[in-house]
């Protein structure tokens, strides 16, 4: 049995273990943590698995992260502009245009992604199940931490966040298995035995 197949039985085990009625449990929130050479493998598993989750009377939502970055940058209005000078840009100002772009930016009516991952993982809607996909894009703009500390003791349902990278101890992950590693996560952690 793949790793893959191996932490998927335990995030189905873990999830049967969620107390789906009671509002004072601790965050049900989960890094699936797998190697980034199995994305693919992942997404073509993802929908065998969504039907069995789908048995455990789960109501599945699956969301792309890089969906919805792309939905902010396209509410940004700056695409056509930033193809414009693109040529004339630094990959170093073409990553910063953009990570200003995915920002929260009081006023401007653009709330940037981390409040808009936060607004997903908040709503209350009983027996769902969210599955968040494609974080490996979140670099070079976020780390996962960023996310996951925003969202601590505001998520309202199970989530499960696919974690491309490596763990690190009994707590540590390490995003896409080049960046440093960082102990403070507080969810649970499956898979990605070191």
């Amino acid at each position: 049995m793949s790793s893959l197949e191996t932490s998927f039985l335990e995030l189905r085990a873990r999830l049967g273990s969620v107390d789906r009625l009671n509002p004072t449990h601790a965050d049900p929130f989960f890094h699936f943590v797998h190697r980034p050479e199995e994305t693919s493998e992942l997404a073509r598993a993802l929908p065998r698995w969504r039907a069995q989750l789908e048995e455990d009377d789960w109501r599945v939502h699956i969301c792309s992260i890089a969906e919805m970055m792309w939905q902010i940058i396209e509410a940004s209005g700056r695409w056509e502009a930033w193809l414009e000078v693109e040529p004339d840009s630094s990959t170093a100002d073409s990553i910063e245009a953009l990570r200003d772009a995915l920002r929260t930016k009081e006023g401007s009516g653009q709330p940037g992604l981390a409040p808009a991952i936060l607004d997903l993982v908040s709503r209350r809607e009983p027996g769902q199940l969210l599955l968040l996909t494609d974080a490996a894009l979140l670099h070079p703009f976020f780390r996962v931490r960023v996310i996951e500390s925003l969202v601590h003791d505001r998520v309202a349902g199970p989530t499960v966040l696919f974690y491309p990278g490596t763990r690190a101890g009994q707590f540590g992950l390490r995003f896409l298995g080049f960046y440093p590693e960082d102990a403070n996560y507080r969810s649970s952690i499956i898979g990605g035995a070191p």
